[in-house]
């Protein structure tokens, strides 16, 4: 995981940008999967990938939870996908929309990501978390009717680059709060409801499609 080359690549850019010295370092993003894995990318996160959704009930099945999260973080629903049939490479920012009614007006929701083999061995692939009062986006509180009105979370992932192996399964999990989270300061039961309007979307690519490197490597005997 140790890019020794890095000095090396603040020289050029220092050299060019403050002394005017050598050629225009290349203007491009090198991005390191979860595997550890080195690539170029024009821009990140990449355009030309292809969206891959999947509906929570659907193509995720319901494995466990039920459908209600609880503010206590002590329970929540878990959706698995059928295993891979072939590798998939996961880039950017993958969204979670999932519509959902309120016990009362507010409620928070975590959402795990995770990548999980046959022996049900799962590693962490990305996380969201979702103040529900902004369940739209922006800075501007939202309101609705709570056990009534149905709304739709438009939750965001960090941004995360991850290669899965085929045969594995991903794991969806939602509770009202996770590690490195404070629980929500509006706690309210969350009902998920399932079906097209639940959906996770995933950005893929090809990975045959793109420029991947090794790093030069130390040779040092102190290294």
């Amino acid at each position: 995981m140790v890019r020794y080359d890095w000095m090396q690549d603040l020289l050029e850019w220092f050299d060019f940008y403050l002394r005017g010295v050598g050629e225009q370092p290349g203007l491009y993003v090198e991005i390191q999967s979860n595997q550890g894995s080195w690539r170029l990318e024009d821009r990140y996160p990449p355009i030309d990938v292809e969206t891959v959704s999947m509906d929570l009930g659907g193509m995720l099945s319901n494995v466990g939870g039920g459908t209600s999260v609880l503010p206590d973080a002590t329970t929540g629903p878990v959706w698995e996908s059928e295993p891979l049939e072939q590798a998939m490479y996961i880039a950017g920012t993958p969204r979670l929309h999932v519509d959902v009614t309120t016990a009362t007006l507010g409620g928070q929701l975590y959402a795990l990501l995770e990548e999980c083999n046959e022996n049900d061995e799962c590693i962490h692939i990305g996380h969201a978390i979702m103040d529900l009062r902004y369940h739209a986006g922006g800075d501007d509180i939202q309101t609705w009717t709570p056990l009534v009105e149905t709304i739709n979370a438009k939750m965001e992932f960090m941004p995360l680059d991850a290669e899965l192996e085929a045969g594995s399964r991903l794991r969806l999990s939602l509770l009202s709060t996770g590690e490195d989270y404070l629980p929500a300061s509006t706690s309210s039961v969350v009902f998920i409801q399932e079906g097209e309007g639940s959906t996770l979307q995933l950005d893929t690519f090809i990975p045959e499609d793109r420029r991947y490197f090794t790093p030069p490597v130390c040779t040092h005997e102190l290294c």
